[in-house]
């Protein structure tokens, strides 16, 4: 009964006009950094080991700057599960589309990975408005059901399928002789460091999860880099890069380095709308 009625308030802020949730978020950021501190020593561990170069000061303003962003995260993923088609589209601009409209044309297949930069969740929920070939999102499973129907019903509203990473590989032999864009976010650390691969990431040695090198060579697809950046408050503009393969890559550089390389650089850019509440370093090479 508790989930229930949680789920029934959270589909009622939803439907609140996001301009409003966005003034209930400051509420949330003053909960968040001077209440309950949420998470702030792993965030502030995590600055540090990235910008070692940054003053106390500069890491307290970074700080701050992403617990700003955290909440107003956490209102435009409350306001995902009612949001419109037209409200995404104006919200979501993409440049480079077209290498996805390549893909339909051929009736290839490719794994499209981001990271945890801006609003993964309306980015692909938005895919499908704009991408013609058919869309899987590889996602973990949340251990309450309750949550993770909620979650899953608002990502396949449009058209995005949905699978638990452990059946991405069943997927891909199912549709082997059809095109398909399966969706990863891959630079969250792995439970067991043991099955991860490990690459240069902030000049650390870090370790990634590994499902993103293992389907790209094992089903020989290429890897698109979907670039997300934040213009302005709810507003997001994406570039899509090039199609690689392992292949493509100068030697001795690996899948999982190159997409180490590419997340580095976007957080670089714009650091504040990077997840930096999960505890990134904490397994030892």
């Amino acid at each position: 009964m508790g989930n229930k009625i949680v789920i029934f308030f959270l589909k009622l802020l939803s439907s609140i006009p996001l301009s409003v949730l966005y003034v209930f978020s400051y509420f949330l950021y003053f909960i968040f950094y001077n209440i309950i501190g949420y998470r702030k020593k792993t965030i502030i561990s995590n600055l540090k080991i990235a910008f070692p170069q940054k003053s106390e000061n500069e890491i307290n303003i970074l700080t701050k700057k992403y617990y700003r962003y955290l909440s107003h995260l956490v209102v435009e993923i409350i306001k995902g599960f009612t949001i419109s088609a037209d409200e995404l589209t104006k919200r979501i601009k993409t440049d480079n589309s077209e290498i996805y409209d390549k893909i339909t044309r051929d009736k290839s297949s490719a794994i499209v990975v981001m990271g945890h930069n801006g609003n993964w969740e309306w980015v692909c929920r938005q895919a499908p408005l704009y991408i013609k070939t058919p869309i899987c999102v590889a996602y973990k499973p949340l251990s309450n059901p309750y949550y993770d129907d909620l979650f899953n019903k608002a990502r396949t509203e449009f058209g995005t399928m949905v699978e638990p990473m452990a059946k991405i590989g069943k997927y891909i032999i199912e549709n082997k002789n059809k095109s398909y864009l399966i969706i990863l976010t891959a630079d969250q650390s792995p439970s067991n460091p043991e099955t991860g691969i490990w690459a240069k990431f902030f000049n650390i040695d870090t370790s990634f999860l590994s499902g993103l090198e293992k389907l790209s060579l094992k089903y020989n697809l290429p890897i698109i880099f979907h670039e997300v950046k934040l213009t302005r408050k709810g507003y997001y503009h994406c570039t899509v890069h090039p199609p690689i393969l392992a292949a493509d890559l100068r030697e001795n550089q690996s899948i999982t380095q190159y997409y180490a390389n590419m997340i580095e650089q976007k957080i670089m850019e714009q650091p504040e709308i990077w997840l930096w509440s999960h505890k990134r370093w904490k397994h030892k090479k």
